[in-house]
């Protein structure tokens, strides 16, 4: 927290652009001191003078044969205009830094700034085309938009990372491991061992017992023959008894 506090320091501190040495384009009266909203205004005011290019670009040519060049390419200032884009992308990434970094939101600022940007060109487009033309051909993008951009990224990449790092959630230790529970004793009795069947005859049911199964295959005893009865109607009808001899 210390660290992004000091950070912070540095970066309300460092809001102002760089200072102004008085070498190359100044910025005009009326430009925006705060650097965020500096490089918001820079990147209206370079916008504008791409987008102002197609409208002058006939009288641009006409102009040049008029009073001659010694550049030729296809279209005129062709280079010039490759290298605008490349520092208003430069420029635009400095804006979006900035708003990503910023603890609090400051995008209405830099809406407002760009706006005051394009506004330079409102008076030079309310004149002819060929008035305008000159006014483009005559305009710089002030020398402060690059430095102050540049440094303004820095700022933002370096306050944003520290940001990022105070508010990332804390990382909670996962719970040790708890082992996993014995399992319960079986409360249920092991089931009776089976009682051995009772042995079968090779002969009989193997379901029969051997000894039923004996008793039952022993023949029983026949039955004594009963005497013949005799027909004879004149001996009675029981067995005639050997007559036991004499003594």
């Amino acid at each position: 927290m210390i660290i992004a506090l000091a950070l912070s320091l540095s970066l309300m501190l460092a809001d102002a652009p760089p200072a102004d040495t008085g070498e190359g384009e100044p910025l005009p009266p009326g430009a925006p001191t705060d650097s965020y909203q500096l490089s918001a205004w820079c990147y209206g005011a370079l916008d504008e003078y791409l987008a102002i290019y197609d409208k002058v670009k006939p009288d641009l040519r006409d102009i040049d044969h008029m009073f001659g060049t010694q550049v030729v390419e296809d279209e005129p200032y062709q280079s010039d205009m490759a290298a605008a884009r490349v520092e208003l992308k430069m420029i635009g990434d400095s804006v979006t830094e900035a708003e990503k970094a910023s603890p609090r939101p400051i995008s209405e600022d830099g809406v407002a700034a760009l706006k005051q940007g394009r506004a330079i060109w409102s008076v030079a487009e309310a004149k002819t085309r060929r008035e305008l033309a000159r006014a483009w051909m005559l305009w710089a993008l002030p020398d402060r938009c690059d430095s102050n951009a540049k440094e303004l990224t820095q700022r933002s990449l370096l306050f944003g990372r520290a940001l990022n790092y105070n508010t990332a959630p804390a990382q909670t230790p996962a719970p040790p491991a708890q082992p996993s529970p014995a399992p319960a004793a079986d409360s249920a009795p092991p089931p009776a061992a089976a009682e051995p069947n009772a042995q079968a005859s090779p002969t009989t049911d193997s379901n029969v017992p051997a000894d039923a199964a004996m008793n039952s295959a022993a023949p029983s005893p026949a039955p004594a023959p009963s005497p013949p009865a005799t027909t004879d109607p004149a001996v009675p009808p029981y067995p005639t008894a050997t007559p036991s001899p004499q003594p």
